[in-house]
């Protein structure tokens, strides 16, 4: 069970908080790995997070989750800001979906591959609390990394700043 703080922090991700920070003089910034150089994940970790990633926000008339680079974004989070314990737990976590997918799904078409991430996606949400856990938490990452993107919170959320056009004689 989440905790009303994590709930929070997860909302506030989700719809640009850290795009924000980011822009506060890059208190809150994440260096992004790009061109494949990965300071987290291993070289096949990265291409199992990628295939998730591509098949959970694929690219439709907005851009996907690979067009914004949410895999170099785990990436940088991961290398960056997440501690010891969390690195570790976060490579078993890869493990077990892996072992849930199966070690060929790499190589799968991709609608055998979109198939089974689906029968994935259902079990982890139909209320067992802990058998799927680390497939939800990949699944919360990517979506929240996807939305705090500019792309995410512009073009997908079709997130205003400040809506409505500026009056500064409104009276109170």
């Amino acid at each position: 069970m989440k905790t009303r703080r994590q709930i929070l922090k997860g909302l506030i991700v989700s719809i640009g908080g850290s795009s924000l920070l980011n822009s506060c003089g890059g208190i809150a910034q994440v260096n992004i790995s790009t061109n494949g150089m990965n300071r987290f994940y291993s070289d096949e970790e990265n291409a199992w997070v990628s295939k998730i990633c591509d098949l959970i926000i694929p690219r439709t008339e907005t851009p996907g989750a690979i067009d914004v680079n949410v895999p170099g974004f785990l990436d940088g989070l991961m290398a960056e800001w997440a501690n010891s314990e969390t690195q570790r737990e976060h490579h078993n976590s890869l493990k077990k979906i892996k072992a849930q997918l199966g070690s060929d799904y790499l190589t799968i078409d991709e609608d055998s591959a979109t198939s089974r991430l689906a029968q994935l996606d259902t079990k982890a949400f139909d209320g067992r609390p802990t058998d799927f856990r680390e497939y939800r938490s990949l699944k919360g990452l990517i979506t929240q990394a996807y939305f705090a993107s500019e792309d995410g919170a512009l073009l997908e959320q079709k997130w205003v700043a400040v809506p409505g056009s500026w009056n500064p004689r409104v009276e109170i």
